[in-house]
């Protein structure tokens, strides 16, 4: 469902990993929104039980569904990154 464009203020249910829409919000007979369960592929996230969901805008600042993907530093070690940083402050 990514290829579909939203608004902002349509309600939807997203996948973290993977930073898209999985679909529209569905509503149970009661009114209240339907749970869809939440199965990790990478085994992260265990504590996640169902799929995020809110409007299209809130979540598209939220997981950055939109724009440029920014890689993670957070894979150097300390002593890898000390003298990295050492060298920038000089």
């Amino acid at each position: 469902m990514s290829d579909q464009a939203f608004q902002d203020d349509d309600l939807v249910y997203v996948d973290p990993e993977t930073r898209s829409v999985r679909s529209v919000v569905t509503w149970d007979k009661d009114g209240n929104p339907e749970s869809i369960a939440y199965k990790s592929s990478t085994g992260k996230d265990r504590w996640r039980k169902f799929f995020p969901w809110g409007s299209y805008r809130s979540m598209r600042n939220t997981f950055r569904l939109e724009g440029k993907r920014r890689e993670k530093d957070g894979d150097l070690s300390l002593d890898e990154a000390l003298p990295m940083f050492m060298e920038d402050r000089l």
